[in-house]
């Protein structure tokens, strides 16, 4: 009896263009990530425009599924990061330094373990801070890269490199 091996997946495949779109790597294990919302579109490209205009002078603000390699094993999709113009490197490769910010905008369809591995992911690569917007509990995600959270309603001011937002003047 033949047993069939799974295949593993790296971050070669994802350079090579072999992963679907829509699609991050965990655990060696091709993940599908389901297409956005309008309103999750709009959001990101509301908080995307907003910083640009305020902080794009320091930082390079990357948006739409932007490519992370957290390992060899591991590379994920964020909503949006800031990354120090100094840092950045402007290539076809994913980001392979840890960004001083990702937001990711959920809209509550991912299970919580997910969003548990994805935030341990992100510490582990050693992001800053996320914040994390879930559309369906109104709910904000702040966390620091020690993996304190802080826990914000969309009527709590968001303070970014000095940048306010309040979540409920943009949805």
């Amino acid at each position: 009896m033949k047993t069939k091996l799974k295949r593993i997946w790296t971050y070669k495949d994802f350079l090579d263009g072999r992963l679907k779109e829509w699609e991050e790597i965990v655990d060696g294990k091709r993940i599908r990530k389901m297409p956005a919302y309008k309103r999750h579109a709009r959001l990101l490209n509301d908080i995307g425009f907003k910083l640009n205009l305020e902080l794009g002078n320091k930082f390079k603000i990357l948006l739409g599924e932007v490519s992370i390699k957290i390992d060899e094993f591991n590379i994920r999709a964020a909503d949006i990061v800031l990354m120090e113009k100094e840092k950045y490197i402007d290539d076809f490769e994913a980001i392979k330094e840890p960004p001083n910010l990702v937001i990711e905008i959920e809209d509550g369809k991912k299970p919580i373990r997910y969003i548990n591995k994805k935030i341990d992911d992100y510490l582990k690569f050693g992001i800053r801070r996320q914040i994390w917007i879930f559309l369906d509990k109104e709910e904000i995600w702040d966390i620091d890269n020690l993996g304190n959270k802080k826990i914000l309603s969309f009527d709590d001011e968001i303070d970014i490199f000095g940048v306010k937002l309040k979540i409920r003047n943009l949805v």
